[in-house]
């Protein structure tokens, strides 16, 4: 039989989606119990205490609740972080598990050992976590008025402020939503494959300042530079070289060392050639996308079906002079440098993963029309200029502009060139300090890993 009272009706608007009509997580479990928590919460303030006693208790119930839920959706995320980084965590029944003292225990220990920065927001959220542990250890106190045994719950306590458990309890919200972002960031960062067993990325593009040029690191000052960094890093011989090879391999890195790394298919003539064939023949005109012209000003000249025709017999002559660069690898280059600036250059190991996905779909289309679709885009051109500067492929990026006087038409450039345009996302600060890099397995006094301060915000990066 239907249940009757938790079911469907109308109105439709007080129709609760649950379930797989939802496929809540944790976090969204949390996220209930904490705003029914501050709807209390503002209620009591609101109207200077009325019914506070009556209040007390499904506030702080729910408060705790979703702090526990919260930690518990943390140790999933961290979870799936130590399987990327082929790490086995011990053992834990989030499940069976309601003593939020064990439960915040074990991801404290656990998140900092996969990376260092889960230190910094741990720290931050240690003692209002342990003052809920310490007073409702596993759920009950706020839930019956005693315990298992008959023994009243809050006799030492007495009084409870809801004045000071909306600071707090707004202070470990905030700080509870960074430490989601920071996992959910570090996902992301760890899953590009740019780290090693020491070193995280972040570390990694701190790292290579401390690096000569390539062409000196046959020279005996860089055995004694390499030794040196080897030494105050705890570093093996095998942890340097797979630090180094990484950077080699990162456009965003190997630069920094003078070393160009070419883009994974196209040579510079094939950029040239294919930057010439659109501006003859796909936006002969693209100027006056970027000028302050009236764009819908009418050109008596022709008449918009004979524009059209124009277009049409220029597009196709421009596709039968690249019909012997019907490749794949040269389609999915050309794609991936445009969607990697389209989707704003989060990381530049993105291009390959691009490349890839980009080749493995050319089994399924056409690559004529792959390529007529991608250059008939009216900012081709501009796109796949930021994308060479992102990739630090400048030498031709310079040429492209001093070949079709581009510098008074983007307006990007100045910022490109800077490294400041480019939306890549580093996990820098989140409390505006400088980023350092922490030795691995060095242990770091509390006080000294509070200066350090070493995370997150989105930001631009700054030229590195």
């Amino acid at each position: 039989m239907k249940n009757q009272t938790f079911t469907g009706s109308d109105p439709t608007w007080a129709n609760a989606c649950v379930g797989e009509n939802g496929s809540p997580n944790y976090i969204q479990y949390s996220k209930g119990y904490s705003k029914a928590a501050n709807l209390l919460l503002n209620n009591v303030l609101n109207t200077r205490g009325k019914e506070v006693d009556l209040y007390i208790y499904p506030i702080c119930f729910n408060m705790r609740h979703s702090i526990e839920l919260r930690v518990k959706g943390a140790i999933q995320e961290i979870t799936e972080l130590a399987k990327i980084k082929g790490k086995k965590l011990p053992t834990f029944n989030s499940i069976g598990s309601h003593d939020i003292g064990n439960i915040w225990r074990y991801f404290k220990e656990n998140s900092k050992i996969l990376d260092i920065r889960f230190k910094i927001v741990n720290d931050k959220l240690d003692a209002t976590i342990l003052d809920i542990a310490e007073i409702d250890p596993t759920g009950q106190t706020f839930r019956y008025p005693s315990n298992n045994e008959n023994i009243k719950h809050l006799v030492d306590q007495k009084i409870i402020n809801c004045a000071i458990l909306k600071v707090k309890f707004n202070e470990l919200e905030k700080n509870l939503d960074n430490l989601i972002h920071l996992t959910d960031l570090l996902i992301d960062e760890y899953k590009l494959g740019t780290f090693t067993t020491k070193f995280s990325r972040t570390q990694i593009f701190q790292f290579v300042k401390e690096l000569p040029p390539i062409d000196q690191w046959n020279k005996s000052a860089f055995i004694e530079r390499k030794n040196k960094l080897k030494a105050n890093y705890n570093l093996s011989n095998n942890d340097f070289s797979k630090i180094t090879n990484q950077i080699k391999n990162n456009y965003e890195l190997s630069h920094k060392i003078g070393l160009k790394k070419n883009l994974v298919f196209l040579s510079d003539c094939d950029v040239l050639e294919i930057c010439d064939i659109w501006i003859t023949y796909f936006e002969p005109k693209f100027r006056d996308l970027y000028n302050q012209t009236d764009l819908t000003s009418e050109d008596n000249s022709s008449t918009p079906i004979e524009e059209w025709i124009k277009n049409a017999e220029l597009h196709k002559k421009g596709m039968t002079l690249l019909e012997n660069k019907l490749l794949v690898d040269y389609v999915a280059d050309l794609q991936a440098l445009y969607y990697l600036s389209i989707d704003q250059h989060q990381y530049s190991e993105n291009y390959m993963f691009r490349f890839k996905y980009f080749q493995n779909e050319a089994k399924y289309n056409d690559l004529s029309e792959s390529l007529d679709h991608l250059l008939s885009k009216s900012t081709f051109l501009e796109e796949l200029l930021k994308s060479l500067f992102f990739l630090n492929q400048r030498d031709l990026a310079e040429r492209i502009i001093q070949i079709y006087d581009l510098e008074t038409i983007f307006d990007f450039i100045s910022q490109a060139r800077l490294g400041k345009f480019f939306k890549h996302f580093e996990l820098i600060r989140l409390l505006n300090l400088p980023l350092i890099l922490i030795p691995p397995n060095l242990p770091l006094k509390r006080e000294e890993l509070h200066e350090s301060n070493i995370f997150i915000k989105f930001t631009a990066s700054p030229p590195l």
